[in-house]
């Protein structure tokens, strides 16, 4: 009996180790994001984010990010979730509105690019540094635009070993249809 009991314990322990892991890959993901405030005067203003990334098996990770304070009666955008290949590897990436800078807009956002190793979301350094990113597939790079009045900034970042570097940033006026020909 003690030899029936001992087999059966090697080999459960034998079929437990050889068990195959759970791994998620990015399909498995799905998405939401709360947006959390604060009161201020009379405003209730955006405070942060927070991102909850579900795998298939319920499994949930939560990334906060920092929301630009302004008042959420009179903005919009905080927590809007946008699927872009943002590192241009072929695999769907994350953008989290963090929300509008100015009247111009200027929106920022937390960028999640997707991890094929270590089968998870990371957060990119300084993506919430970008204005308003314009994907550019011609050349893999992203482009940022700021706006103030007719001032414009325009910043150029492209990859490279894996890091989201500035490789140039010009300033431009605006047009506004006044410029003299």
């Amino acid at each position: 009996m003690k030899k029936v009991l001992l087999i059966s314990l090697l080999v459960l322990v034998g079929l437990a180790a050889t068990a195959k892991k759970y791994v998620p890959e990015r399909g498995d993901y799905t998405f939401k994001t709360r947006l959390c405030t604060k009161q201020w005067e009379e405003d209730t203003l955006a405070d942060s984010i927070i991102t909850y990334l579900t795998d298939k098996t319920g499994r949930i990770d939560t990334l906060v990010s920092w929301a630009i304070p302004l008042d959420i009666e009179n903005w919009t955008g905080f927590g809007e979730i946008l699927e872009e290949d943002i590192n241009f590897d072929g695999i769907p990436d994350l953008q989290i509105c963090l929300g509008p800078f100015n009247a111009f807009g200027n929106f920022t956002y937390d960028g999640l690019v997707w991890d094929q190793d270590a089968h998870k979301f990371v957060r990119v350094e300084n993506y919430s540094e970008i204005f308003d990113p314009q994907l550019s597939l011609f050349d893999n790079r992203i482009i940022g635009l700021f706006r103030l009045d007719s001032d414009l900034t325009i910043s150029v970042y492209e990859w490279q070993d894996g890091k989201l570097v500035l490789i140039e940033e010009r300033d431009e006026k605006w047009p506004t249809g006044e410029e003299e020909e």
